[in-house]
């Protein structure tokens, strides 16, 4: 938490240090909710058309059913996805609520604005190096592998 150092009576100090917390806590359960493995790829392929589990699975290679249905169930629980349920045929397809599209949509504009870069070296699968231009990228490839 910060601390303040000013003239804010108690009350004021309190508010401020709240409204502080605040965002930590909300970042805190925004990477507790999507942070996990698999998330952001389920998302991203439901940007793209609504998906049956099956299909789901093959397209997310080296996902397992449980982890797939674990992180479905999440995104269910947390109003990013919705889940249809045909009877004749029986299907099940998954796609995104409004709230996953926005998301989503967000986490899409990231993409044009990122280079992943990975190292040359032994180290490869331990370093990979995000960043906005090309310059930048090359000088932290260097520094970081």
């Amino acid at each position: 938490m910060v601390t303040y150092l000013s003239s804010m009576s108690d009350d004021e100090s309190a508010e401020s240090e709240a409204v502080d917390t605040d965002w930590q806590q909300l970042w805190h359960r925004l990477h507790e909710s999507l942070g996990r493995k698999w998330t952001f790829h389920v998302l991203r392929l439901l940007s793209e058309r609504d998906v049956g589990f099956n299909e789901m699975k093959r397209e997310l290679d080296g996902i397992t059913a449980k982890t797939l249905s674990r992180r479905l169930r999440e995104l269910r629980c947390r109003g990013f996805v919705e889940r249809h349920v045909e009877a004749t045929p029986p299907s099940t397809r998954y796609s995104l609520t409004e709230q996953g599209h926005t998301f989503v949509g967000a986490l899409r504009e990231l993409e044009s604005l990122v280079t992943v870069v990975g190292c040359d070296d032994s180290r490869r699968d331990a370093c990979a190096v995000v960043t906005r231009e090309r310059p930048t990228t090359a000088v932290a490839a260097g520094e970081c592998c």
